[in-house]
């Protein structure tokens, strides 16, 4: 049972704040007039949305991952190398801490300078290093403390604004609707106001000490960017009508000047560097946090360290410590656009893993908020675009130190508890990348159904394809594979060895009689025609052997191996009961080679056309219940079916308990809201024949799997039966 994390914020103050406040910083203050002085009202309008195009698909694309995944400290970092692996996460990581620290000291100098035009006779560093004092003692002893403060920071922020908004215009003035741009181009322009926007990560940080990260992060995130657009907007709309160009220009300190009360305006200033300054102190550490635990730095042991009230004290004295050495050499400006290029980095890293994991379709990818694919897309290469754009010096050095830190990870052969969907992404974008695929790790989170399905005669398959076609579809695969039983004489000719010995020589299966391998090998292609069409991966195969259980051993045994290995091997049922030792023979090739069993115990008048319902019966600690789960899972998302989670028990205080087990599931499997669960008491034979009736029962296989045992269920349900056995590589809660 998977017990709900515990955090100590909900989404307006462990989200929303940090974050609005990063965003509203020192550029709205200085430099926001500037460019509408500069770049007239419609530039700096599509200035501010081209921006915010960044952040908005970036949130919208951090809301996805926040609702497929479990995600603790660790922000960005956390969300990146939970999709493409920790040696990526590694090398985003560390850059983004490092210039996520060095923000910090950026923003706590451009504190001392407003408040050096209160008090000019200050010394600079000392004014600086008593405000990082001042952060860390708030930070340090609890991030409680620190979201209180930044409470009385927003209010102050908000005062500023009204006061702007109530401040007089000189006289009448000529709007200006585009700039002619004297002092900086379009583009220019747009590099000196992007960082404005770059505030996101405040919030995102902030993961693994909020309640419910999955609606936290998505609320507080895409709330935040879309106030601070407003107020952006707003603003830029009342200096184009209440300012002229030419003032705009010559003044950044204009807003100071004109508002209604102007030690509001300083308040806000000073209030709005102390915040930016204060976000990154409080979350830049969850970052080293998260970093320390997967042993991607040194000293991982003393920096993954937690104080008894939850705050990671060792890496907040460290950054603190950071921050200092920063500040006192000197000026940052040098290095600010190679900070902008990490944030930029790290923000289209995040849109592209977005963007793979939707397009590889693997069942695990299953976000509660799940927007078009064209949204990551846009927002990945937009990303790298702004960067070439605003410094491609800058933007190639960053690339090359990500890059070095990379193959830094690589070498050192980290290994995560957490898996990710490398493997599933290079078996999908081509088969040239097989022999990279297979040195990945692999992990429930890249599962996904790959049916081997041993097929006696073709012609008697067509009615049973749409059904498997609607287990792997969209992106599983299907091999289908038949045997050509072959004589005593033409084995010999042949050279075929014999493995009947190991079977039992008195049971025997229906034989493709008179069929050349040829002629089975064109029915079983085109048996596999339409779904191919359909763009799933499938092959067949034809084996000559002496009898259709030795070419199963053989085959089963071949393709086990394989580059893409098939995980569940697909079998029917026959009605004749005589049949059933056959049965059990075959079940017991598929469990020697450890894969899951899938057995269709076809209704012979129902049949399996109508997919409406489908009933899961699960035990209450089923071995069984993740391959049922998933198969239902697929099955609807490809027939659109209701989907019922039944269990039987023997008493009422076992039926609470399962009943519980059986919404955890639910939830936990994000299993659509819809899905019914009913746990009964009694006789499980008399409890599954009295049942309301569906189109297709799931049941967990017993542990002997046999076949008298499936056609007792089969027959007292009266509707068709699958019965499934875990092959222990399947996970419903991944």
């Amino acid at each position: 049972m998977i017990k709900k994390q515990e955090g100590r914020f909900g989404t307006f103050e462990g989200v929303f704040t940090p974050t609005m406040l990063t965003i509203i910083g020192v550029m709205m203050y200085l430099r926001l007039g500037w460019v509408v002085g500069n770049a007239g009202l419609g530039g700096a309008l599509l200035i501010i949305l081209l921006a915010k195009l960044v952040t908005i698909a970036t949130g919208i694309s951090l809301s996805t991952m926040a609702t497929n995944v479990k995600i603790g400290h660790g922000g960005s970092y956390a969300f990146i190398s939970r999709s493409l692996g920790t040696e990526v996460g590694g090398s985003i990581g560390i850059p983004l801490y490092l210039s996520q620290a060095l923000g910090g000291a950026l923003y706590l100098v451009g504190f001392s300078e407003a408040w050096l035009s209160i008090f000019p006779a200050h010394n600079p560093d000392i004014v600086a290093s008593v405000a990082l004092a001042f952060l860390f003692l708030a930070s340090f002893f609890s991030a409680k403390i620190a979201m209180k403060v930044q409470y009385l920071i927003m209010a102050i922020i908000g005062a500023s604004l009204v006061s702007f908004f109530l401040s007089r215009s000189p006289g009448p003035v000529d709007v200006v609707i585009w700039g002619n741009f004297p002092q900086a181009s379009f583009w220019l322009t747009f590099a000196i106001f992007f960082p404005a926007v770059t505030g996101i990560e405040a919030g995102i940080s902030m993961s693994g000490d909020l309640r419910n990260p999955g609606r936290n992060l998505p609320v507080g995130t895409l709330s935040a960017i879309g106030v601070s657009m407003i107020i952006y907007i707003s603003v830029a709309v009342w200096f184009a009508l209440n300012q002229p160009s030419g003032a705009l220009r010559a003044d950044y300190m204009i807003m100071l000047k004109t508002a209604r009360w102007p030690v509001l305006i300083l308040g806000g200033m000073l209030g709005a560097t102390l915040s930016s300054a204060l976000g990154v102190i409080v979350a830049s550490p969850r970052i080293l946090l998260s970093l320390a635990r997967d042993k991607i730095v040194p000293f991982s042991r003393i920096f993954s360290q937690l104080s008894k009230n939850g705050e990671p004290r060792n890496a907040i004295i460290f950054t603190a410590l950071f921050i200092e050495v920063a500040l006192l050499l000197g000026d940052l400006n040098t290095i600010a656009p190679l900070m902008t290029m990490f944030f930029l980095i790290t923000y289209g890293t995040i849109n592209l893993a977005v963007l793979i994991e939707k397009s590889i379709g693997i069942p695990s990818f299953r976000p509660s908020f799940n927007p078009p694919l064209l949204i990551p897309l846009f927002g990945s290469l937009w990303c790298f675009l702004i960067m070439f754009i605003i410094n491609p010096l800058f933007a190639v050095c960053a690339m090359v130190i990500i890059f070095l830190v990379y193959l830094i990870q690589v070498r050192r052969n980290l290994s995560a508890p957490f898996g990710d969907v490398r493997s599933g992404l290079f078996v999908a974008i081509a088969e040239w990348a097989a022999k990279t695929a297979s040195q990945m790790p692999q992990s429930a989170k890249t599962w996904k159904p790959k049916l081997m399905v041993p097929v006696e005669d073709p012609e008697n398959w067509p009615r049973l394809m749409e059904f498997i076609r609607d287990i792997v579809f969209p992106k599983g695969t299907i091999h289908l594979f038949s045997v050509k039983v072959l004589s005593t004489e033409s084995a010999q000719k042949k050279g075929i060895p014999f493995l009947s010995q190991l079977l039992h020589a008195d049971q025997t299966v229906e034989k493709a009689e008179g069929k050349t391998e040829a002629q089975l090998q064109h029915e079983l292609d085109e048996l596999m025609q339409p779904i191919h069409a359909e763009g799933v991966f499938t092959t067949a195969t034809v084996v000559a052997a002496y009898e259709f259980l030795e070419g199963m051993s053989i085959i089963t045994q071949v393709v086990r191996n394989a580059v893409f290995p098939p995980n569940i091997v697909f079998l029917t049922m026959s009605a004749d009961r005589t049949k059933d030792k056959t049965l059990d023979q075959m079940v017991r090739i598929v469990l020697r080679e450890k894969l899951g069993v899938m057995v269709l115990a076809l209704h012979p008048k129902k049949g399996i056309s109508e997919r409406q319902t489908i009933n899961i019966w699960l035990r209450s600690r089923s071995p069984n219940r993740n391959l049922s789960i998933l198969t239902a899972l697929q099955l609807r998302r490809n027939c659109d079916c209701a989907i019922r989670l039944f269990s039987v028990e023997a008493n009422d205080t076992d039926k609470k308990k399962t009943e519980e087990i059986l919404y955890h599931i639910r939830d936990y499997g994000r299993m659509p809201e819809t899905t019914e669960i009913a746990v009964f008491v009694g006789n499980f034979y008399e409890i599954i024949a009295d049942t309301p009736k569906a189109d297709l029962n799931i049941f967990g296989a017993s542990k002997d799997l046999s076949g008298k045992h499936m056609h007792a269920i089969a027959e007292t349900v009266n509707t068709t039966c699958l019965f499934v056995k875990d092959s222990g590589e399947e996970s419903a809660l991944a």
